[in-house]
């Protein structure tokens, strides 16, 4: 058996966090799609882009079956990013929300709309943050994949 960090893991296992890890990724890159249709203007479905860590298939996993990779550094090196994605995205919903329509007294106090360049901005500044985030948790979830993947038998 290979010996991980700890872990003692089968052949088999370790295909099959494999592959768990890259059904994690494919999941991560549907959600990020998502989030920039949104961003786009694009209408989605309730559901396709849930806004809480652990509620997203990529968080089911890493707080579920994933779990039995915790004592990896590479694993655990997951959580920050994923969390920071989810706080920017919740930013961004904040900032649309904001911007969406200008209530009467924000009309009246900025007449020129000169708010809105600032809040769209704000809106481009938090999309870059949130491809910036979204390519750490990728790394990091490649990390992991080469760390089990280097595993030898002993």
């Amino acid at each position: 058996m290979p010996f991980i960090a700890n872990i003692n893991i089968s052949h088999t296992d370790r295909e099959k966090f494999l592959q768990q890890i890259g059904r994690a990724k494919t999941a991560h890159l549907r959600w990020r799609a998502y989030a920039q249709a949104l961003l786009s203007g694009h209408d989605i479905e309730e559901g396709q882009l849930p806004l809480e860590h652990d509620e997203c298939q990529f968080g089911r996993w890493y707080y579920g079956a994933g779990q039995a990779l915790r004592t990896l550094p590479e694993f655990r090196a997951i959580e920050i990013p994923h969390k920071q994605l989810h706080q920017v995205c919740l930013d961004l919903f904040s900032l649309l929300k904001r911007s969406e329509k200008p209530s009467l007294w924000q009309r009246i106090l900025d007449p020129t709309g000169k708010g809105d360049s600032k809040k769209a901005a704000e809106i481009q500044l938090k999309a870059t943050l949130l491809t910036s985030v979204s390519g750490d948790l990728l790394r990091a979830l490649e990390t992991l994949e080469r760390q089990l993947q280097a595993t030898q038998e002993f």
